[in-house]
């Protein structure tokens, strides 16, 4: 029997914060990752025990660990400590999931000009919190009402017309926030 793939739609996820059945947070571990999604396509160590070692939940060794599920990456710089949910290697055009069914992928195709993401973006009622420029390559960091972060670079900030395109999305845990000690 073929096991039917989750759906995840990434558009939901720019509107709520929410991915698929996940509400992104800093309190969780690889362990609770695979039991909502699954085996990820891959295992990224890259603590001490080096990255031709087995991961071993728990093991404190390991960390940082990225779990990826095609490009969607989630990673954790401790056992119980999930740092962000990230994708920024989507260049053939829409981000893929692997074991995972991206679904509203739409705004999220990889080099859409700011411009026209912010057009999509309000014709879709997709709400941004703030746009924070910063000096090249990125360009701009795009805030949605959920937290969710939006990166655009210049190819070439120094080329004439130069325009920055969407280059990587996620959710980090925000270490500002005082309210949440962990």
């Amino acid at each position: 029997m073929k096991n039917k793939k989750l759906q995840i739609s990434l558009f939901e996820f720019l509107q709520t914060g929410r991915f698929g059945p996940f509400t992104p947070q800093r309190n969780c571990s690889p362990e609770d990752i695979t039991k909502i999604f699954g085996q990820p396509d891959s295992i990224e160590i890259y603590g001490a025990i080096g990255p031709d070692g087995s991961y071993r939940a728990g093991d404190e060794r390991c960390f940082p660990v990225i779990l990826a599920y095609g490009v969607i990456e989630f990673h954790f710089d401790a056992p119980l400590l999930m740092y962000t949910l990230f994708s920024d290697c989507f260049f053939s055009g829409r981000p893929r999931g692997g074991s995972l069914k991206l679904k509203d992928t739409a705004l999220l195709r990889h080099s859409r000009p700011l411009n026209e993401f912010l057009i999509l973006a309000k014709s879709r009622g997709l709400e941004i919190r703030s746009a924070v420029p910063t000096q090249p390559p990125l360009a701009v960091i795009l805030t949605t009402s959920e937290g969710v972060t939006l990166h655009f670079e210049h190819e070439d900030a120094s080329a004439p017309g130069s325009q920055p395109t969407l280059r990587a999305f996620s959710w980090a845990h925000d270490f500002r926030d005082r309210s949440n000690p962990a």
